[in-house]
Parts: structure tokens; C-alpha cells; sequence
């Protein structure tokens, strides 16, 4: 081993949901020219996710090189065997991991780890390096508040009442008891909101007022006021914490403008802490009657670091942890800016990419780490609201957005370039090997199917009607196979002395698989007379997928691309979807517009793949190379290990690529 070339150093960059053929793409026409040198400089090859093709499976195989059924981190809730088949666990949290970390053993072997935002890092599994936040995305336990947005009376009450989650009504009336009002051309206006936006304010005596009946955290209000700097109309907001200026006077804005970072001391779950957050002002007409005041989550100042003060380090070096803060923007653009090209968003990923390049100088100038591993979940929020809208036969395309598409997804792939660049720049040397990893990819998605209509025809399933939850619920009496959802491709076989509930005999076992393979092959599309399952398979088959052990269910199926049964549970399920068809549009059921976690790991459709990618360059590198068939992710680790000259993981089930070497 002392013969060869050895990394010393890693930088582990994960790109969760990045499309590979994209990347070729944006590299092509000279968007990502770091990628480029990377590419030039070492190997590319596609990767096959470990199904589910999600998340926390494959965040979990990237830094394990286990498959499924052996680290049992399958999709974002597992089941918990021999509980009831609806009861599980959410997976993102390394104790619930059954397979040893890559970042232990590079521990071991005396290398101080950096794991940044990574999915299954927390609670933290190392000892002497530094780990910063973690359940991604959507899970973490240091967030207060999501988005919000402040908006003018007249705007919220336009929206349809299905739009309105997160939106807080304002009502501006005229400013009265400042002191020291700034000079204005027409008469300030004043409002007052709860900065964490739980409810809105009235002003009556002895002054502005939560209205009756609503619900909030304790925070104290902030106090806004809109002059008119130029007599031209209004045009400037001052957010105050009262109305004594100009001491109160937290942010002054223009709009387009963002307020500093903002630290406030409140109430979480009846214990005091110190949060943080920003505002932007996106819109103020000139009559003050349009209104929109964007403020980003409300996230804990510290609790997300190990060690603890590493926190309050980062925050005052660099700025402060959000989780998901590169994408959860999202959710909430279609109320305020242009919705397939945002400003908004693109400012965003322009603050996070300087977050995570600085975070990693800072730590590295400061802490000499030799390994860095970071998750970057932009491109996974990215794909869900806007990847299907590129595809020419998605029923929504239309060319004029899918051109506005195109221009704003160049601009995210160019920020993530520079991203790596920064960090590559700043961080690596001679030693240190770089990789940029995926978990997925995603393909375009525009119906629905409803798995449970097929095993109730079939005689599979059981439902009854429950008042009380205003829903479907499973009667268990009457039901042999039950499919646990929650992003799972999988199906349970109500097994008699394994189930809670079971009523299926064990000699009856493989009959029932077989039922439920029948009934999902028996579906149709009623406008093409297609059947939207590519396979379903028997556990005891799908041993090719790491399928295998009690977490996995008893039937496993991969609907075609284009069809999905998205994020559902069906333990209760309400009348819109038991009532309807078993195929339908998927925008009936939520927002996605392309998916990833009940695909084939090869699923592809037109150019978009459900496969994820790995770039590779440094010390026992090929340079310049391109693998003509794709690797499985659970081989990344044991090819990393050989080039760093240290063991695998324990439950490391990966091969080394021996083509990606240098000869």
C-alpha cells in the first residue's frame, strides 16, 4: 500500500438531486467551468441509487457502502417491524442507522472530520471533529418558524384560502404616538406584526393587539412604518421594536432590499432562546395598498453544533445555520415574485453557496480539518416544482416558461459551480481528493396513482369510514396487505404471528404476494389503457436492489415514469382520494412536477434520469475519464477508502471500481 499514490485529505461535496445530464450540459456551454476542471482533471460516471431512490436511503449508502436492507434507513419513515403496519420512525437520525459511517473510520485512521448540513450525521457519531446541523431536509429540530410572508390586506384576501398557509394579513392605518417620525411627503402609516408570523395584529387600546382567538408563540411584535422619502409616494419601511425612533429602529428598506441578520430572545416550547432571521421588502406600492414583506425562517442562533460553541463561531464569522435555506424559498414564491424565475430564490443560493464556501474556509483556517462532507439540497427542490415543466410532453409545458425555466436552472447550476470552486479553491491541495456525489436524479411526473383502489378491487384492503378523523381508516379485520407509503415502494403482508393484526395463515404468504403483484398489474390508465407499473416483485426477488431483512416490505413495486403515488400515507385516507379514480392528474394531489423515490434507479425519461452521477478527481485518479456504464452507489465508498489507504466501513457490501484508478 505504501507503493501507490494515497489521498490524505477529502472533500466530500453532495449535490442531492442533481441532474448528470444537466451538469454535462451547463459544462458544455461553459457555465461550470470548477466542474469542468474537475472532469477534466478526473472521472465521471453515473450511479444507481439504492431503491427507495430517496434521501435518507442513499445519503445513508453514499457514506456507508451498505445497501438498503442493511442499514435499514429506508425513506423518510421506516416501519417499524412487528409494530402495527402504519407505525414507523423517521429515519433521519444516525441512531437509527445499522451500518458503520465512513466518517468513523476516517476518524479512526486520525483524520478530524467537518460534516456539514449532511442528512443522517446528527446526533453526531464522531468525537474529536466538528459537526454542524443535519436532518435534511425539511426535518430540522432547531427551526422555529418556516417562511413567511407579511402582505397587504387586500392581496391576502385575493388569494384562494388553499394559498394562504404562511401568509399574514398587514393593515397599514395612520401613524400615531412616534417619536421623532422621519420626514415624509404623505402621512406615515403604521402596522404592527408578530415577527414569527403566527397571527395577525389589530390596533385598538391600549394598542396594537393580537386579534381574539389566535394562536401565538411569545415574541414580541414588531412595529412597521411606511414613509414617503421622496414625494413620490411611499417608498421606504422601518421596522421597529417600538415606536421610539430612531433607537428602536431595527431595518430601513427600499424595496429589493434585505434587513440585516436579526437575533431576538423568545419563548421556544416555554424555553427562553436566541433565534435568527432576515427580512426583505418585495413589494410597496406608491399608495401603500400593495404590500409584501418576506421574512426567511426563524432558526436557533445555536443547539446545531458539535461542539456546542461552534455554533456562535460560525454564526459570528460567517452567519447563521438555516437548513435548506439554499431551497425551502420554494414553497412560498407563487405569492410574491415572478414564479418561474425568482429573484428572491436566486438570492438565496447566492447567501447559502457563500455560507457553506466560508464555513469551510473558516473551519479550515481555524481547525486544519482533513476531511470535509457537505449535502447541498437546492436541485431536489428545484426538480419537484419546476424539472417536469421541461419536459416537452409534460400536459403543462409551454415553451415561453420552459425558456424561463431553462435561464433560471443555468443560473442554479452556475451557483453551484461556484460553490465548488470556492471550496476546492480554498480547501484543497495536492493530497486531497474531490468528490461530487448525488444521491438521485428525478423524472418528469403528472399522474397520480392510487395504489390502495387495485388492493380494494382485489379484496386486499379494507377501509371504514371514521367521523371523528373525517377520513378512511384501515380495518385491519379485513385486510391482508397494506402499502405503508410515506415515500416507500413497499407493500405488507398482514401476517398472522408477525402483524399486530394479522389475519394472513404463513402457508398462505407467498398466495397473497402474488394477489398483490396481480392486483398492481391489473391497473390501468383510463385515457391510454396503460399500466403505470414497471415492476412489482417479490421480496424474496428483489435481493438485486439490497432488498432484504424486516424492514423491507413483502412485495416491492416501481411505477413507469411519468406516474407516482407520491408522498402518501394510507392509514387514513380522506374522501378526495378514495372516492376518486385510480389514475388522475397529479396536480389534484399536490404541487410536484417530477419525482425520484418510487422510481427504478435507471428510470429515465427523455433526457432526465432517476440515476444519480459521481465525480471523482485527485490522487489515484484516472484523469479525464468517463465510465460508460454506471457504478451503484454502495461502491463509492470502498473506492474512496482504497484511494485514502484505509479499511471500509464494517457493513460495507460496495466493490472498488478498479477502472476509475490510475493504472
Amino acid at each position: 500500500m505504501s507503493s501507490r499514490s494515497v489521498a490524505k485529505k477529502l472533500i466530500l461535496i453532495g449535490l442531492d438531486a442533481i441532474e448528470a445530464h444537466l451538469i454535462t450540459k451547463f459544462v458544455n456551454e461553459g457555465k461550470m467551468p470548477n466542474t469542468a476542471s474537475l472532469l477534466k482533471n478526473g472521472i465521471f460516471s453515473l450511479a444507481y441509487p439504492s431503491p427507495p431512490c430517496d434521501t435518507p436511503t442513499n445519503w445513508t449508502t453514499i457514506v456507508t457502502g451498505a445497501w438498503t436492507g442493511t442499514h435499514c434507513m429506508t425513506s423518510f419513515f421506516a416501519h417499524i417491524p412487528r409494530a402495527e403496519l402504519n407505525v414507523g420512525y423517521r429515519t433521519l437520525n444516525s441512531k437509527v442507522c445499522k451500518a458503520e459511517f465512513l466518517w468513523n473510520v476516517l476518524e479512526e485512521a486520525g483524520k478530524k472530520c467537518v460534516i456539514v448540513n449532511y442528512p443522517v450525521a446528527w446526533p453526531p457519531t464522531i468525537r474529536k471533529g466538528i459537526v454542524l446541523g443535519g436532518p435534511a431536509p425539511g426535518a430540522s429540530p432547531w427551526r422555529v418558524k418556516w417562511p413567511s410572508l407579511f402582505l397587504s390586506k387586500d392581496i391576502y384576501e385575493a388569494l384562494p384560502p388553499s394559498e394562504r398557509m404562511n401568509c399574514i394579513p398587514v393593515e397599514f392605518v395612520e401613524a400615531k404616538e412616534w417619536t421623532s417620525l422621519p420626514k415624509s411627503y404623505s402621512a406615515p402609516l403604521e402596522a404592527a406584526i408578530w415577527f414569527a408570523g403566527e397571527a395577525p395584529l389589530e390596533r385598538k387600546a391600549p394598542g396594537w393587539q393580537v386579534r381574539p382567538g389566535e394562536k401565538l408563540i411569545e415574541a414580541p411584535p414588531y412595529h412597521l412604518l411606511l414613509l414617503d422619502t421622496s414625494g413620490e409616494g411611499y417608498d421606504t419601511l422601518i421596522i421597529c421594536k417600538d415606536k421610539n425612533l430612531p433607537d428602536s429602529e431595527i431595518a430601513r428598506l427600499k424595496v429589493g432590499e434585505w434587513s440585516d441578520w436579526i437575533t431576538e430572545t423568545v419563548k421556544v416550547r416555554g424555553e427562553e432562546r436566541e433565534v435568527i432571521f432576515r427580512f426583505k421588502l418585495v413589494k410597496l406600492s406608491a399608495d401603500a395598498r400593495e404590500f409584501k414583506l418576506y421574512r426567511t425562517d426563524v432558526f436557533l442562533v445555536e443547539g446545531w453544533s458539535f461542539p456546542d460553541n461552534v455554533a456562535k463561531e460560525i454564526v459570528a464569522h460567517v452567519g447563521p445555520y438555516i437548513e435548506g435555506y439554499e431551497g425551502h424559498v420554494s414553497s412560498v414564491l407563487h405569492w410574491f415574485e415572478e414564479e418561474y424565475y425568482s429573484p428572491t430564490w436566486l438570492e438565496h443560493i447566492e447567501q447559502s453557496v457563500d455560507w457553506y464556501s466560508g464555513v469551510a474556509k473558516y473551519l479550515k483556517e481555524k481547525y486544519s480539518w482533513d476531511v470535509f462532507i457537505m449535502h447541498y439540497h437546492l436541485h431536489d427542490s428545484l426538480n419537484h416544482k419546476y424539472l417536469g415543466l421541461l419536459y416537452e410532453e409534460h400536459p403543462d409545458y409551454k415553451p415561453d416558461i420552459a425558456k424561463t425555466l431553462w435561464r433560471f436552472y443555468e443560473e442554479c447550476y452556475s451557483l453551484t459551480d461556484q460553490l465548488i470552486g470556492n471550496i476546492v479553491d480554498a480547501c484543497a491541495d495536492e493530497d486531497t481528493l474531490v468528490v461530487l456525489v448525488s444521491d438521485h436524479g428525478a423524472v418528469p411526473a403528472w399522474k397520480f396513482v392510487w395504489i390502495g383502489g387495485a388492493l380494494i378491487r382485489h379484496g386486499l384492503l379494507s377501509y371504514k369510514w371514521s367521523a371523528k378523523d373525517y377520513a378512511y381508516i384501515v380495518d385491519w379485520s379485513k385486510t391482508s396487505a397494506y402499502p405503508f407509503g410515506h415515500t416507500t415502494p413497499y407493500i405488507w403482508v398482514n401476517l398472522k404471528g408477525r402483524d399486530p393484526h394479522g389475519i394472513v395463515d404463513p402457508k398462505d404468504y407467498r398466495r397473497v404476494q402474488e394477489d398483490v403483484i396481480e392486483a398492481l398489474y391489473s391497473i390501468r390508465d383510463p385515457e391510454t389503457n396503460e399500466c403505470p407499473i414497471a415492476l412489482a416483485l417479490r421480496k424474496e426477488e428483489a435481493d438485486i436492489f439490497g432488498q432484504w431483512g424486516d424492514q423491507v416490505g413483502d412485495v416491492i413495486y416501481f411505477p413507469k415514469p411519468g406516474y407516482t403515488n407520491v408522498c402518501f400515507d394510507f392509514s387514513k385516507v380522506p374522501p378526495k382520494i378514495m372516492e376518486g379514480k385510480e389514475v388522475r392528474p397529479l396536480k389534484e394531489i399536490g404541487f410536484w412536477t417530477a419525482l425520484h423515490h418510487d422510481y427504478l434507479p435507471n428510470a429515465k425519461l427523455g433526457l432526465f434520469t432517476n440515476s444519480a452521477f459521481v465525480i471523482m478527481a485527485g490522487p489515484g485518479v484516472k484523469k479525464g475519464y468517463r465510465r460508460d456504464k454506471p457504478i451503484w452507489l454502495v461502491d463509492l465508498v470502498p473506492t474512496i477508502c482504497w484511494l485514502m489507504g484505509i479499511r471500509t466501513p464494517k457493513n460495507c457490501e460496495g466493490k472498488l471500481v478498479l477502472d476509475l484508478l490510475e493504472e
